[in-house]
């Protein structure tokens, strides 16, 4: 990730609907798992530590990156438990983990099914995977060069790439359904960014009110995906099981 966007990430994980509607549903499946007492849960790519602190309720959280930036912005945020690593080799012991998360990590690595099986390696049976990645690549726009993305996902693609790693699905669907027509649009308008100027995550600056507003329709579309799966959406989510 290009490293001013830390820096706006840290600025907007707080408040800005995209990243509080995510942190939301991630939290809402994690709350849903079997989880044991003082479970241990790893988020991989933790960014700048906003997803980690609220997943604290659940047991010890450790975040991990591969960003020595993105860990300096979690410290600030409070966060100790942080380790500098790559997600296809973690620094956790073999089958020592209840649940890690990865949020919008997949599409940033090179070799995913190794990735998911590193997960698979550090998990204790019966543990978790809770992960989401972007949708669709007719989505694929300047965002996702300044996010350094490889790839956008279907949802039957992240399915096989699970299995082959040895994974159960035990929840699969997409996410942000209602938003994904306004996304589409914007996206087609902004496929590249203006030339000669480095590419930017399209974070547009909104008045108070429609940031609540789409924090509100996220919020009703999370409460509706504990009973249903959305046919599509501008995001993939997966809950995935160790045996």
């Amino acid at each position: 990730m290009n490293p001013a966007e830390y820096e706006r990430m840290y600025r907007y994980e707080d408040h800005y609907w995209w990243f509080v509607s995510r942190r939301e549903l991630v939290d809402s499946l994690v709350r849903r798992l079997p989880l044991p007492h003082h479970a241990i849960i790893v988020d991989v790519g933790c960014g700048t530590g906003a997803t980690a602190m609220q997943l604290r309720r659940y047991g010890t959280v450790i975040g991990i990156d591969i960003s020595l930036l993105a860990l300096s912005w979690s410290r600030q945020r409070g966060l100790n438990n942080l380790l500098l690593a790559a997600a296809e080799r973690l620094p956790i012991a073999h089958e020592s983990v209840d649940v890690i998360v990865a949020t919008d990590i997949l599409e940033h690595l090179d070799d995913d099914v190794a990735v998911l099986k590193e997960f698979y390696r550090a998990l204790k049976p019966g543990g978790y995977v809770v992960i989401t990645v972007p949708a669709y690549s007719i989505l694929w726009s300047e965002h996702d060069l300044a996010l350094m993305h490889r790839r956008r996902y279907v949802a039957h693609v992240l399915a096989k790439r699970s299995c082959a790693a040895g994974f159960e699905i035990t929840r699969l669907t997409y996410a942000l359904f209602f938003l994904f027509p306004l996304a589409l649009v914007m996206r087609l308008l902004k496929r590249r960014p203006a030339p000669g100027k480095e590419p930017e995550a399209q974070l547009p600056s909104l008045p108070a009110w429609l940031n609540r507003l789409l924090i509100r329709v996220q919020r009703i579309e999370t409460a509706m995906l504990s009973h249903l799966r959305f046919p599509w959406g501008v995001s993939v989510v997966a809950v995935l099981r160790k045996p």
